[in-house]
């Protein structure tokens, strides 16, 4: 305590400190550490986030540039397709800027860190296919398929004074294939990634891109092929001769109708002549089939099948028709075949309606409008001779080829139309050939019977053969429906399938011509007599068949190792009848189920039932 009359000395004084002790080492190392650690947490933290803007801005700037490149790629096939190969490169040229940004924007240290994480490398793995697809497909399948556009002109490669210049597709051949090569690896790159591990806003625009290239990949296969098979099966190396079976629908048969027709082509360096025809009544009789047949064959398809060239198409297999076909020519006439086409009245109305209306030998008219009509029906209303029909098809049949070959019409919309016919079963093509014929079997083209297309869709055939002599096809209506019921846990699906068959014959039918009615009297006048045949995809079975509401028995046969079950039924004018099968599919096929049928004189190609399962459904 201090006071001012006390004086200075007190104060002053100074109170000594008291010394404070030494903070232990194992201490000041504690301190040292704990900020270090917080320091290096810290900087972590920082550089992930970092890592992670970088990667947003990366998968922002690679989606904007992929999304761009999708918009040109539509650009392009339509570029591609109308011919303007000048725009189509400067497409190019934006594609694979994009493509490329895309590509690097996918690719350093934050991107391989995000690779090894759980579940984020799924996603970003997923993106740098993406990349990967959409860079080699703008790099290295895109250009080589505007050259050959360029190369390969449709109005270049139309006939003049019948003959095909070979010389454009010999050129882009190389290009063509090389440009499918990658396309098909693009395919398998994005099979590849399993969707069913990414975020919705990933997985749906990977399935839309594989749906996109799947697209693409059917392009680029069939181009490929017809630019390595065309030149050779057109004879540019050795001169090459071709059936033509004209299908008639009025008489139906499993791949359409009776071959009626025969022609003879003659094909070298790219000229097509007719050289002979013949109606299929001529090219009968055989005392034993041209070709050794199978116990389910004969039991299916009697006999006939490999004796009369009417029957040949009694299964539903052209490339069997087509072999017995040509056995059954060789035998009766002679003479190589390198191969077997078939068209029916359909084709040549789709072909028509490229060409334009051709004039036939008798004064009349052939036109899209009218062709069917008059080739299945109204030719034998007005002629009643059997060899004057046959000899008005031949002049048909071949009149038509001859407006093709001599370059009658627009030569895309012609090429347009075989391609429709094809799709529809009305145009299908077998050769001799074994290499050729490797091509050409996975095409629509091969008429092959098959149990699946593709992958994992399952393929269920219903296919019609008349049960008399008549014609009264012609007024003959299948009408298939159905839907998946049930998607089971191994990939099979289970198919409500209903089959009607409806006569829609006037009620006089009765009175129609011998002809149309039928000599044989198989079935009362007007009536017709069908049976149907109902395949099994490859691995299904027929679970369940009800004929007309009411259970009911079937022929029961495996043919080519598909399930197949059989039923005849005969209808007056105006009467249906309906079987309504539940079939299981084979395991793992998921996609959507394709039943294919009997071309007949309306219809347009196969039926699509969506698929009842998902990724999710059957894991």
């Amino acid at each position: 305590m201090t006071h001012p009359d006390w004086g200075d000395a007190w104060s002053t004084q100074v109170v000594p400190e008291q010394e404070t002790p030494a903070e232990p080492r194992w201490r000041r190392r504690l301190v040292l550490d704990r900020r270090a650690v917080l320091g290096a947490v810290g900087a972590l933290v920082l550089l992930g986030l970092v890592a992670v803007g970088w990667l947003v801005a990366d998968v922002l700037a690679a989606r904007a540039a992929l999304l761009d490149a999708r918009g040109e790629v539509v650009t392009l096939q339509e570029q591609a397709t109308g011919g303007d190969v000048e725009a189509a490169r400067a497409t190019v040229t934006r594609l694979q800027e994009d493509a490329a940004t895309a590509h690097a924007r996918t690719r350093g240290p934050v991107w391989s860190l995000a690779g090894a994480l759980p579940w984020v490398g799924d996603q970003t793995g997923a993106v740098q296919v993406v990349a990967d697809v959409v860079d080699n497909l703008a790099q290295h399948g895109l250009p080589p398929l505007v050259d050959a556009v360029a190369l390969v002109d449709p109005a270049a490669l139309a006939p003049v004074d019948g003959q095909v210049d070979l010389d454009p597709l010999r050129r882009a051949a190389p290009q063509v294939v090389g440009a499918d090569t990658a396309v098909q690896a693009a395919v398998q790159q994005l099979d590849a990634i399993d969707t069913s591990r990414l975020v919705g806003q990933l997985a749906g625009p990977v399935d839309e891109l594989r749906a996109q290239v799947d697209d693409v990949a059917a392009t680029t296969a069939t181009a490929a092929r017809a630019a390595t098979l065309l030149p050779a099966m057109l004879g540019s190396a050795e001169p090459r001769t071709y059936l033509v079976l004209v299908q008639n629908n009025a008489e139906p048969r499993a791949t359409g109708g009776i071959p009626g027709t025969v022609l003879v082509l003659r094909a070298q360096d790219g000229r097509i002549d007719v050289v002979d025809q013949r109606s299929g009544g001529e090219l009968s009789g055989l005392a034993e089939p041209a070709l050794p047949l199978s116990d389910t064959e004969q039991a299916l398809f009697s006999p006939l099948v490999g004796t009369d060239m009417r029957d040949v198409t009694f299964t539903p297999d052209f490339p069997r028709s087509a072999a017995l076909a040509r056995a059954i020519w060789q035998q009766e006439v002679g003479g190589e075949v390198d191969g077997v086409l078939s068209v029916d009245p359909g084709a040549l109305a789709l072909v028509l309606g490229a060409t334009g209306p051709v004039g036939l030998s008798d004064g009349t008219t052939l036109s899209r409008d009218n062709a069917v009509t008059e080739l299945l029906n109204g030719v034998y209303l007005r002629l009643e001779e059997p060899a004057d029909q046959d000899a008005y098809f031949a002049s048909t049949a071949a009149t038509v080829f001859g407006a093709v070959a001599g370059g009658q019409g627009d030569a895309g919309a012609v090429v347009d139309a075989l391609a429709q016919a094809a799709r529809e079963g009305r145009l299908m093509l077998w050769s001799a050939h074994a290499e050729e014929q490797e091509l050409l079997a996975p095409t629509v083209l091969a008429g092959a019977l098959r149990g699946r297309d593709g992958q994992d869709s399952p393929v269920v055939g219903v296919y019609l053969n008349d049960g008399t002599q008549a014609k009264m096809g012609y007024y003959l209506d299948l009408d298939v429906t159905g839907e998946v019921a049930q998607c089971r846990p191994d990939g099979s699906q289970v198919v409500d399938l209903t089959v009607t068959l409806t006569s829609t014959a006037p009620d006089d039918a009765a009175t129609l011509p011998e002809y149309v009615v039928g000599p044989d009297r198989v079935v009362p006048p007007g009536e017709v007599a069908t049976n149907v045949l109902v395949y099994a995809p490859s691995g299904g079975f027929v679970e369940t068949v009800r004929v007309n509401s009411e259970e009911s028995g079937v022929l029961a046969q495996v043919h080519d190792q598909l399930g197949v079950v059989a039923r005849t039924f005969t209808l007056a004018p105006g009467q249906s009848g309906t079987l309504d099968l539940e079939i299981v599919t084979g395991k793992s096929s998921t996609g959507d189920v394709v039943v294919r049928s009997t071309p007949l004189a309306s219809g347009s190609g196969p039926t699509i039932l969506a698929s009842g399962c998902s990724s999710e459904s059957v894991r």
